[in-house]
């Protein structure tokens, strides 16, 4: 019986794991959050549909279906499904305990008597924000009197691999007791609850500097709010490429919080040496052989970007969790003044793969070198030379043609005003004049999602104007690269 209204449930009591102030905006103030991003929401929808596959593990299991609004009907309909053995699984049945609510995605009867208490997570590996998430749901089931002798995260299984006609949904998941984790857990999570609810029984909300806490294990969803009124440092130490936690920490030991605040004999990498030089002087920095390195490129110069998505549960055969498909290329071909273009986009629900390698291969034809932005296009290619085995012979020789410009900027190049990052959105407004603000679709994880969802639109139009739009975006991209490539071309010693 639920004798008080419960101030935390597990993701409160997660939030004020995090950051006290999350937990008080989440309890007090949850308008200051910044709204969910369409990525996000996708996000979400794919966890929702993962739990959903996990109960059918258990066929004759049942829901405790009340809502939030309706606790006290969620633990009475619980109590009454425990009392039953008619039922060898309950999902989201509802625990109460010195304040704390809990509904865990699975409950599961064991044969020698007692219940695992089992966590779905739509992941590979179970994560120590996982192990956090299952032991305040124990210490909330095994307070409230049930007999708990396991607990488990469901996770997906990174080796299965789906036949195309059926998925096997006990090889889909892979079950890992955590009991021993768990167990080492309890005796402090009392007074961590007790700690969550003496600050909100508090008149005002705790005072917390935002820091490093409001990225880990997420991007708090009120780090803006808390932000907006901060001082923007000018060049934070934070813009060294790949700091270091040890010299981050030895940096703010002295106090030092800006790069140009370094001295000139703090040991630092060779690249990291040159970012503190450019800022210092306010000035580009070219350290290394732009021309000689472009000199390589053999003509006619094309330039390419792939769009992949990565459906959390299996959609063609071959294919396991998360495994990154291509759905949509782009390519610009550079004849001397003369600039072609050429894409393939996969309007259908089959899989995307012996079509798009087909039209690859064609577009890119056996001559010239092939500009990329990062290795992921490489990356690509190598899965999809196993997927299409009969064109592997011509997607490893496309593979041998291409060439890095971020590696290329990231050896002979630097510019104060890229804040540390060599990402093509970041070099863009430094070394030409081309956006995305116009587009849509701005980056390659909507991308993904919003080809997904115009997979199952249901509306014509809709589902035109999307696969639209990822074109345009897709097109965006290597036309971006050929105004870099051009941009490099021009700088001079």
């Amino acid at each position: 019986m639920l004798t008080q209204q419960p101030l935390l449930s597990k993701t409160l009591f997660v939030s004020g794991s995090q950051c006290p102030l999350r937990l008080w905006n989440d309890t007090y103030q949850p308008e200051r959050a910044t709204e969910l991003s369409f990525v996000q929401q996708a996000i979400l929808e794919e966890g929702r549909r993962v739990g959903e596959l996990a109960r059918k593990r258990h066929p004759e299991g049942r829901l405790v279906d009340q809502d939030h609004e309706h606790m006290e009907e969620a633990l009475q309909e619980t109590l009454h499904a425990l009392e039953s053995d008619t039922y060898p699984a309950l999902f989201e049945a509802a625990f109460e305990h010195q304040g704390v609510l809990a509904r865990p995605d699975i409950i599961e009867r064991l044969p020698e008597g007692g219940w695992r208490l089992i966590e779905v997570k739509s992941a590979t590996k179970v994560k120590e924000a996982h192990i956090q998430d299952a032991a305040i749901q124990a210490w909330v089931l095994l307070g409230a009197g049930l007999d708990v002798r396991d607990v488990s995260v469901l996770t997906l299984n990174r080796d299965y691999v789906y036949d195309g006609q059926h998925l096997d949904l006990q090889d889909l998941f892979c079950c890992h007791s955590l009991m021993h984790e768990v167990s080492e857990r309890q005796e402090s999570l009392g007074d961590r609850v007790e700690s969550m609810l003496s600050m909100l029984a508090e008149n005002d909300a705790p005072h917390i500097e935002p820091g490093d806490h409001c990225f880990k294990p997420n991007l708090c969803a009120y780090y803006e709010h808390c932000t907006r009124n901060m001082q923007v440092t000018e060049h934070p130490i934070g813009e060294l490429p790949r700091l270091g936690a040890a010299v981050r920490a030895r940096l703010r030991s002295s106090n030092i919080l800006r790069v140009t605040e370094i001295p000139d004999d703090f040991p630092l990498s060779r690249l990291q040496s040159i970012v503190r030089q450019s800022v210092k002087e306010k000035r580009d920095i070219i350290h290394g052989d732009i021309q000689g390195e472009l000199s390589k490129l053999t003509a006619p110069v094309h330039h390419l970007d792939f769009e992949t998505f990565a459906p959390v549960v299996p959609r063609f055969a071959g294919t396991g969790p998360f495994g990154q498909i291509p759905f949509l290329f782009s390519v610009h071909r550079e004849d001397d003044d003369d600039l072609t273009h050429v894409d393939y986009l996969h309007e259908s629900e089959s899989d995307p793969c012996a079509r798009l390698a087909s039209e690859l291969v064609a577009a890119l034809g056996k001559k010239g070198s092939i500009c990329t932005y990062t290795d992921y296009e490489s990356q690509v290619l190598a899965n999809l030379s196993k997927a299409v085995p009969e064109l592997a012979d011509a997607l490893r020789a496309i593979q041998e043609r291409l060439f890095d410009l971020k590696k290329l900027l990231e050896t002979t190049y630097y510019h104060p005003r890229f804040h540390g990052s060599f990402s093509l959105k970041r070099v863009l407004p430094v070394l030409c004049d081309i956006k995305y603000d116009d587009l849509e679709i701005r980056d390659g994880l909507a991308a993904a999602h919003q080809y997904m969802q115009a997979l199952d639109e249901t509306d014509p139009q809709k589902r035109r104007e999307t696969l639209r739009n990822l074109r345009e975006y897709c097109k965006r991209d290597t036309l971006a690269t050929v105004q870099v490539k051009r941009a490099l071309a021009n700088i001079e010693k």
